[in-house]
Order: C-alpha cells, then sequence, then structure tokens
C-alpha cells in the first residue's frame, strides 16, 4: 500500500482533542474515554503507535488517517514520513513532530501561532521519550511515501 493513492481524512481536530490526546499518551483514563466518546478513536489508535503498538498503522492506514500514521512514525523517527507530512502540506503535523524532536523554532512557530494544545503534545511525548515509553520505529511499518 503507497501514501501517494490513498485517500486522506484530512479531519481537523479541536484543540480539546489534541489536549485529551497528550493526556491519553500519559495515561489518563478519562482522557482516553472521551476521546472515544467524541468520535476521535483514531486519536487513541495514534497514541498506540506512538507507544509502540505494532497493528496500530495498519489500523490507521487502513480507515484512511495517513497523516496520523505518518506523524506517529515520524515521532518515531522515520524520516520517510517526515517528509510525507511536508510534502503533502501536512505543516502543522510537521512542526509538532520537529518540536517533538528539539526543534526550538518549530516550538516557536507554535507557540506564536498560539497552537498551545500541539506544544502540550510535543511534552508529552518528549516524557515517553524520556521515560523510555515509546515505541520503535523498527517494529513499527516504515513508510513506503
Amino acid at each position: 500500500m503507497t501514501f501517494k493513492t490513498i485517500y486522506i481524512h484530512m479531519k481537523t481536530y479541536s484543540s480539546e482533542s489534541i489536549r485529551k490526546l497528550a493526556e491519553c499518551l500519559l495515561g489518563n483514563t478519562s482522557s482516553f474515554n472521551w476521546l472515544a466518546e467524541h468520535n476521535d478513536r483514531e486519536l487513541v489508535v495514534l497514541a498506540s503507535l506512538i507507544k509502540g503498538k505494532k497493528d496500530a498503522i495498519r489500523w490507521l492506514m487502513e480507515n484512511k488517517y495517513v497523516e496520523l500514521a505518518a506523524f506517529g512514525n515520524a515521532v518515531l523517527g522515520d524520516k520517510n514520513a517526515f517528509e510525507w507530512l511536508m510534502k503533502n502540506k501536512m505543516v502543522l503535523w510537521a512542526l509538532t513532530a520537529h518540536s517533538i524532536n528539539g526543534d526550538k523554532k518549530a516550538a516557536a512557530i507554535l507557540k506564536a501561532k498560539q497552537l498551545d494544545a500541539y506544544l502540550l503534545l510535543s511534552q508529552a511525548i518528549q516524557k515517553l521519550n524520556d521515560d523510555g515509553q515509546m515505541g520503535d520505529i523498527e517494529a513499527a511499518h516504515k513508510f513506503q511515501g
């Protein structure tokens, strides 16, 4: 399955949904439930991908959440996934991935644009990484962009 031929949902997420994703990543059960109840199940699956669940990327791809699959893999270090985000103008997800990887310029742009929820997401994923709770890109399916 290539990413070039797949229809993309291109769903826009509220700041609250992104905040709930950050909380879900840090183990907040009520945020997990909130995402499921508010039709943002794909964000729960994204959290699973970031934490290393091997079949999460397949679910995201099969359900046409390609941008989330690319973001999850970019966070895990897949350069092809990051390039796909940029090529397909998923700038917000690409900026967030860069911020997670320590790019202070990307974080400054998120802050200047008042995208605080994405900064919170970045910090949550950095904490997972610091605590050794992130998945491994070698265990996940790499992007074929």
